[in-house]
């Protein structure tokens, strides 16, 4: 017999004796709230859940019965029962820290993060040496994107218990959306060290390999991980995403897939299979894969941005518009969708709107190439060419061999009859690439103009 078997059966055996305690006495609360826990760590949660009920009605004044209650039904994922459960303790027994502590959980579960760190503060006011709620309060400042302080919180945690893996490997979850890769890979590296089998550290060390372009290594861990658990969506997605970084399409498409049919409202992978489907030119699969996630959350922006961009490539306009309308209500400093709605201004020839948007996107990014020439040739339309110059000669000191860029700027010298320097840019333009026939047909017409 092994330790797990002999584990099960003294709980096997308890219950027998709180059985028979029972059946002698029906009004035993005692009993009933030592066999709920139990049947809990058995996994019967709803056998747990109607014995822990039956001692808060036969004992209603006792806070660790509605405590241990209000924790089932955490369990169960009933948070609103489960949030009154744990407020009915408090209020039996203020000084209550796991209580407080539990319910904290609740908070966050339901994103309340503020409601959560105000029960995990009030805690660890009356017991400072409780690692899992110094853990909690970490994972809930990440999620604020408090990132120092979260490290400072599952740093005390770790301080009273080295060994605490649910804390190192959330550290690294932070140091990791801190962008501190190496950081993020010693802290797993130490709690797969302490535990070598639990497939989501292999995972969340993978993505923090991908994100720092280690993609063997990340293949090897997210390999790993799904070899723990095959049905591990999120190891699936990130996969998928690295094979995507190292251009392998079908094996980044394979892994979105299998992802999507065990999670099928999983909104980063739809993200993802929508990138490669936009990068491959399958723009149809695109477009759905996008619409997809803004079925499942209207406001991603970048879904909105993506989405809008294929309807602009679409001449769909007042479709793009709309996305990109959208997304700048959601995020109004975002510079490539305001140049993106520009260039869709420009093309309706809404030429005081195009360069406003310009405008707003070189203020927050002045070096973006494109944009530049964009609001170059807004300006050129508009006639304001010694300013459409001023852009072209900017375009082409970071980009300068860029054809589309020569040819508008050869414009723009011949609308201001400079014919040498027309001739310069247009020839130029051809020279780099043959197929630009905006740029012949404009030489052509410098031709009959000179």
């Amino acid at each position: 017999m092994n330790l797990e078997s002999l584990y099960h059966d003294r709980r096997e055996a308890a219950l027998a004796d709180f059985n028979r305690a029972i059946a002698i006495d029906e009004a035993y609360a005692w009993a009933y709230f030592q066999r709920g826990q139990v049947l809990r760590e058995l996994g019967r949660m709803e056998e747990a859940l109607a014995d822990l009920t039956r001692a808060c009605e036969l004992e209603p004044e006792d806070a660790a019965y509605h405590a241990e209650r209000g924790e089932t039904l955490r369990m169960l994922r009933r948070y609103e029962e489960a949030l009154a459960a744990f407020s009915r303790a408090i209020t039996l027994r203020p000084e209550y820290p796991w209580a407080l502590g539990s319910r904290g959980q609740v908070w966050r579960a339901l994103r309340r993060h503020h409601e959560a760190l105000s029960d995990f503060d009030a805690a660890l006011e009356f017991n400072p040496t409780l690692a899992w709620v110094h853990a909690e309060r970490g994972e809930t400042l990440r999620a604020l994107r408090r990132y120092p302080e979260a490290i400072e919180a599952f740093s005390h945690a770790l301080a009273i218990d080295p060994d605490y893996v649910w804390a190192r490997g959330h550290r690294g979850i932070t140091y990791r959306e801190m962008q501190d890769y190496p950081a993020a890979i010693a802290d797993f590296d130490a709690a797969i060290a302490l535990q070598n089998n639990m497939p989501w550290l292999y995972a969340e060390r993978g993505e923090a390999r991908r994100l720092a372009d280690d993609y063997d290594g990340a293949l090897a861990d997210l390999s790993r991980a799904i070899e723990l658990d095959p049905e591990y969506a999120w190891a699936f997605g990130s996969r998928g995403a690295t094979f995507r970084a190292i251009g392998d399409v079908e094996a980044a498409l394979a892994d979105f897939n299998r992802a999507l049919e065990l999670d099928p409202d999983y909104t980063w992978v739809y993200m993802q299979r929508g990138l490669l489907h936009r990068n491959a030119d399958r723009t149809d699969e695109a477009l759905a894969d996008f619409s997809r996630v803004l079925e499942l959350d209207p406001n991603h922006v970048s879904a909105l941005a993506e989405r809008g961009e294929l309807w602009r490539l679409r001449r769909r306009y007042n479709e793009a518009l709309a996305d990109f309308n959208r997304a700048l209500e959601l995020q109004p400093d975002h510079a490539w969708v305001l140049g993106s709605r520009g260039q869709v201004y420009r093309v309706l020839s809404r030429y005081e709107e195009a360069l406003a948007d310009f405008n707003r996107a070189l203020a927050l990014k002045p070096d973006v190439v494109w944009m530049l020439a964009e609001r170059g040739e807004t300006l050129r339309l508009l006639r304001r060419y010694n300013e459409a110059i001023e852009d072209f000669n900017r375009a082409l000191e970071l980009s300068p061999d860029d054809s589309w860029i020569l040819s508008r700027r050869g414009a723009t010298y011949q609308a201001l009859k400079i014919y040498e320097e027309a001739f310069i840019d247009l020839t130029r333009a051809v020279e780099i690439d043959p197929n630009n026939a905006w740029a012949w047909a404009q030489r052509g017409s410098l031709f009959r103009q000179m």
